[in-house]
């Protein structure tokens, strides 16, 4: 596996940021954050959100399980509702301007948090909306300097991982701190505990049942081939363990989540980073017992985050994919098995790029 995830030549040169995979090796060009792109790709993305109409909270079913996705390039999150045989947008939530929406999670209570990264002028934040509204009913901001992925505890508990440097430097071995965990305890808006005992960049954080942390991180060896990990972190601890996962080809970590029975399923990036997959860890194992490749090649570019719910997987479903351009919409997809379900209709979406996933499942 090469060092970085990204499809582009080497006579392209990086728009906006590079990605948190690529910051450290200047012969590659990214797109921004961990969205592995190439300058053209980017381009025309922006251009495509830009064209975007704006489209505010829609009605729908309290029983309905809707599923977000954040559009990164286009300061938002789109809201679909998931039936038994497709998806049905029902809204969006709009955000402010110079925003990248990246990670997404909804709590117990069914609110939404998203992990907003700076894009230029933009402030890092996790704004938080309750299911059916249009305005955040939180903002948090104090600590945070590139909040990328978040996922909160059965208490309320808060984490967000966070880069230290939003256009993603720092993940070097020996090259100083890449980011940390940043912690906010229930009702608190200031941070009460920060998590830093690992090496390079966060990636994805994730909870289980008995409000155990979970973060995948990524760093650059002295060798320059990326090693990455997962670390569990018990309950109000700030060191966690290394779990010493291993997979056929290495592992470059993305987005986590914990199944009821406590199995890591996790994303994993895969010839720099053109397909990727996500791997099942049966609780206490090393090797996975279950790898999905999508399509039966793997996920293509700008894949890591997904969402698990019950026996369904959400994540991106590709619809066009080429040197010049790349279009995601939200799929549905059978888990363990992996098999796609149904997408969301492309000609129904203004939006081109489905990027960070959560599911609520209603009431």
């Amino acid at each position: 596996m090469q060092c970085m995830r990204l499809v582009t030549m080497a006579a392209i040169a990086v728009l906006f940021f590079g990605a948190t995979r690529e910051a450290t090796h200047s012969r590659r060009a990214g797109c921004m954050f961990n969205i592995p792109l190439n300058a053209l790709q980017c381009a025309r993305l922006r251009e495509a959100a830009h064209r975007a109409t704006g489209r505010s909270w829609l009605s729908s079913d309290a029983k309905e399980t809707l599923v977000y996705s954040s559009q990164t390039y286009s300061d938002s999150v789109t809201i679909s509702a998931a039936g038994r045989r497709g998806f049905k947008t029902v809204g969006s939530l709009a955000l402010p301007s110079g925003s990248a929406p990246l990670g997404l999670t909804v709590d117990e209570a069914q609110n939404l948090y998203v992990a907003i990264s700076p894009l230029g002028s933009g402030t890092a934040s996790v704004e938080v909306f309750p299911r059916g509204a249009t305005t955040p009913s939180k903002v948090y901001t104090e600590g945070l300097s590139g909040a990328e992925d978040v996922a909160v505890d059965k208490n309320g508990t808060l984490y967000v991982a966070n880069l230290a440097d939003p256009s993603g430097g720092g993940c070097s071995q020996g090259n100083g701190l890449g980011g940390s965990v940043v912690e906010y305890a229930a009702g608190s808006m200031t941070p009460t505990a920060t998590i830093s005992d690992f090496p390079g960049c966060p990636n994805g954080v994730a909870v289980d049942s008995s409000a155990n942390l979970y973060l995948t991180y990524l760093y650059y060896s002295s060798s320059g081939l990326p090693q990455s990990d997962v670390r569990e972190y018990t309950t109000g601890s700030t060191k966690g363990r290394a779990l010493g996962l291993r997979a056929r080809g290495g592992l470059d970590l993305g987005g986590i989540a914990i199944a009821p029975n406590g199995d890591i399923v996790v994303e994993n990036g895969q010839a720099d980073g053109t397909f990727n997959q996500l791997l099942t860890f049966p609780q206490g194992k090393k090797r996975p017992s279950n790898v999905i490749q999508y399509g039966g090649e793997g996920w293509g570019v700008g894949f890591k985050f997904f969402a698990l719910l019950g026996g369904k997987l959400f994540a991106p479903a590709y619809v066009a994919e080429t040197f010049s351009y790349v279009v995601t919409t939200p799929g549905a997809f059978d888990y363990p098995s992996g098999s796609q379900l149904f997408a969301e209709n492309p000609a129904l979406t203004s939006l081109p790029f489905a990027y960070g996933f959560a599911a609520s499942p209603g009431s």
